[in-house]
C-alpha cells in the first residue's frame, strides 16, 4: 500500500509543477529550478478528477455523482486546486453521461480518474463504463486501459523494461519509444508519459524532463509522476499547498482497498 500512497502522492505533485508552465512550447520557458519541489501554484482538473475517483470508492454511481458536485458544486477545488473542466468531461456531465461514440472524445482527461482503478480489483469489462462516461472514444478505450495495465505490471514486476513488456502484450499495445510530444491527445500523453518515465532514474528527474517540454505539461507531469512515485517513491517535504487535505482522500481510499467490505 505504501507504493500506491507514493504514487498517488506523485500524481498531484506531478499536477502541481507542472501546471505552471502548461501550454508553453519547450525553449520558450526556463526549465525549472531543480534543487527544490517549491516551484508549483495550483494543482488543475487533472487532481479534482483524481480526488473524483478515489472518493468513489471504484463504484461507477459514486464516481458520476462526484464529477456532477465537481462541475455544479465545485467540490473537489479550492485555494489549492484550480477549477479547470476540459470540454468533453462538462458535454459529458450536462448530458447526464449519454455522450455520443467519437474519436473526437479522446482527450487525456479519461486518465486521471481510471488510473485509480488500476489498484482495484476491477477487470477491463468492469472498467470500460468509467472510461465511457466521459470519453467514449476507441483511442480512450484502449490507451486507457493499457495505462492501467502498465501500472499493474508495475507493482507486480521489479524491473521496469519487464513490465512494459508485459502491458504491451497484454493490451496487443506497441510504444513509439520515440514520441515525446507531451500533446493532449490520449495516445500522445500516455506515450509521452511512458517514455519519460523509463528514461528517468529516480522520481525527480523523471518528472522534471517531462514537465521542461511543455504543452501538457500538467497532465504529463501527473501521470508520469504516478508511474515514478510507485517505481521510485518520493519524500515530499517541501511540496504542495495545502496536501493535507488532499492526502485525506488517499488514505481513505487506501483503507477501503484493505476493507473493501466496510
Amino acid at each position: 500500500m505504501k507504493r500506491i500512497k507514493t504514487g498517488l502522492t506523485g500524481f498531484i505533485l506531478g499536477d502541481w509543477l507542472g501546471m505552471p508552465y502548461r501550454g508553453k512550447g519547450k525553449g520558450t520557458f526556463k526549465p525549472m529550478w531543480t534543487k527544490s519541489y517549491l516551484r508549483g501554484d495550483k494543482c488543475s482538473g487533472n487532481t479534482s478528477m483524481l480526488l473524483c475517483a478515489l472518493d468513489s470508492r471504484c463504484n461507477l454511481e459514486l464516481y458520476q455523482q462526484n464529477l456532477r458536485d465537481w462541475y455544479f458544486n465545485r467540490k473537489y477545488t479550492g485555494e489549492n486546486i484550480e477549477f479547470d473542466i476540459d470540454q468533453v468531461t462538462q458535454k459529458a456531465i450536462m448530458k447526464n453521461f449519454r455522450g455520443v461514440s467519437s474519436d473526437s472524445n479522446s482527450g487525456n482527461r479519461s486518465l486521471m480518474g481510471c488510473c485509480v482503478l488500476a489498484f482495484s480489483p476491477l477487470s477491463k469489462e468492469e472498467i470500460f463504463p468509467f472510461i465511457k462516461i466521459t470519453h467514449n472514444s476507441r483511442y480512450s478505450f484502449k490507451y486507457t486501459w493499457f495505462f492501467i495495465e502498465f501500472i499493474r505490471c508495475l507493482l507486480e514486476y521489479e524491473d521496469k523494461e519487464q513490465a512494459l513488456q508485459q502491458a504491451e502484450q497484454r493490451c496487443d499495445v506497441e510504444v513509439n519509444r520515440q514520441n515525446l510530444c507531451n500533446g493532449n491527445f490520449v495516445v500522445d500523453t500516455v506515450e509521452s508519459v511512458v517514455n519519460w518515465f523509463m528514461a528517468g532514474n529516480s522520481y525527480k528527474e523523471c518528472v522534471f524532463s517531462a514537465i521542461n517540454s511543455g504543452k501538457s505539461s500538467d497532465a504529463v507531469g501527473a501521470l508520469t509522476g504516478l508511474l515514478a512515485g510507485i517505481y521510485y517513491g518520493l519524500e515530499l517535504k517541501n511540496g504542495v499547498k495545502g496536501f493535507e487535505t488532499m492526502e485525506s482522500y488517499i488514505d481513505s481510499f487506501i483503507q477501503y482497498l484493505n476493507h473493501p467490505t466496510l
